[in-house]
């Protein structure tokens, strides 16, 4: 009976010796902690507007800065926390990768002009395109931007997330 207490101890600890070996040859370190999650900017974790007048002043330059990207005929922006919606008008016959990258292209540049923005969602599907309008023309009018939670339900589900 010893001698097999002692067989299992010395396979025991022969297995904990490769497998800190194995750890040290491939760097990690067992007794390190993690640090402190990073720290977004101060300008990042400032609030986009709220006031709906405002928002629609910043989602309308906003809108301005997506249709100056190359292929996009005409843009429509609308804040929702910190999540731009981006719909595209693209320039006729454009299709596949050249979509994608057009879209891409976009959100860039939309996340450059606001830091504050976290996550740009964009679509070009034209149906899509339309809803966005109306909100935008809503929040212009001074609705709040949760009187359209079912709208941008059906948004999400059809919209690409470009995410930083």
């Amino acid at each position: 009976m010893d001698h097999r207490r002692n067989r299992l101890l010395v396979l025991v600890a022969a297995l904990l010796g490769v497998i800190l070996l194995v750890g040290a040859l491939a760097g990690c370190d067992i007794a390190r902690r993690p640090g402190p999650p990073e720290q977004a900017p101060p300008e990042a974790r400032q609030a986009l507007p709220n006031d709906p007048r405002e928002a629609g002043r910043l989602a309308d330059r906003l809108a301005k800065t997506a249709a100056d990207t190359p292929g996009v005929n005409r843009a429509t922006v609308v804040l929702a926390g910190t999540t731009a919606y981006v719909g595209l008008n693209l320039e006729e016959g454009m299709e596949g990768k050249r979509t994608n990258e057009v879209k891409r292209k976009a959100a860039k540049r939309v996340r450059q002009a606001e830091p504050r923005i976290e996550r740009v969602m964009v679509t070009t599907d034209m149906d899509t395109f339309a809803r966005l309008e109306r909100i935008a023309a809503g929040v212009r009018r001074g609705e709040p931007v949760s009187a359209f939670q079912r709208e941008f339900a059906e948004i999400n589900r059809r919209s690409t997330p470009i995410t930083r």
